[in-house]
């Protein structure tokens, strides 16, 4: 734990404080409509702060993310850390983080990782533009996948998968229409309807 903290701490302050390193914020608001009424609704927070290397095809970010269930009215996820991901051919990224973790979520484990501990996901998403003959390729088509692992402990955590729609609808603004499946390995799962407003600045 202590050797993640060193490196999660130097690497935000290598990102941060370092003007060659200039970064843009993203916001993320999302809201998971539970189709099967297994866990309840959630309301989602993402504030990342990121730095795209043009020339290696790559982004660098810092990021904290908040997961509030609706119905039981607790934070079921709180996570922060740093991640990196790689663009590969046209339509393809794949990222990797390690973060730390905690709220209601580590209940679900099939382990006992206590009130914090500390986790890796790595990251799929193919995202398609929808038409490719406009001046502006405005609407675009992502499909996802994050496998996360318990570092800890050494086992998975937590698997998701989804579809999403992103419009582009201003220059900075997106809203984004989909599904998702979050799989609580050795737990229940859940479906969502999920609905998303980004923000970058």
């Amino acid at each position: 734990m202590k050797l993640l903290s060193g490196i999660i701490f130097l690497s935000l302050q290598l990102i941060l404080l370092n003007p060659v390193y200039s970064l843009d914020i993203e916001d993320r608001n999302e809201f998971l409509k539970d189709i099967r009424s297994d866990d309840g609704n959630i309301y989602l927070n993402r504030l990342s702060a990121y730095k795209n290397m043009d020339s290696l095809d790559i982004t660098v970010s810092g990021f904290w993310e908040a997961q509030r269930n609706l119905k039981t009215n607790v934070w079921e996820k709180i996570t922060a850390g740093i991640g990196a991901e790689k663009r590969f051919f046209k339509y393809l990224r794949i990222g990797q983080s390690v973060q730390y973790i905690s709220g209601e979520i580590l209940d679900f484990m099939d382990f006992n990782p206590g009130n914090i501990s500390a986790e890796t996901t790595t990251k799929l998403n193919a995202i398609f533009p929808v038409f490719k003959k406009t001046l502006e390729e405005r609407l675009s088509l992502r499909f996802w996948n994050e496998y996360s692992y318990n570092i800890e402990k050494g086992a998975a955590g937590l698997n998701e998968v989804g579809i999403e729609f992103n419009y582009n609808l201003k220059k900075r603004i997106f809203m984004g229409f989909g599904w998702r499946h979050t799989d609580r390995i050795h737990n229940f799962d859940t479906d969502y309807c999920s609905t998303s407003l980004t923000l970058k600045f």
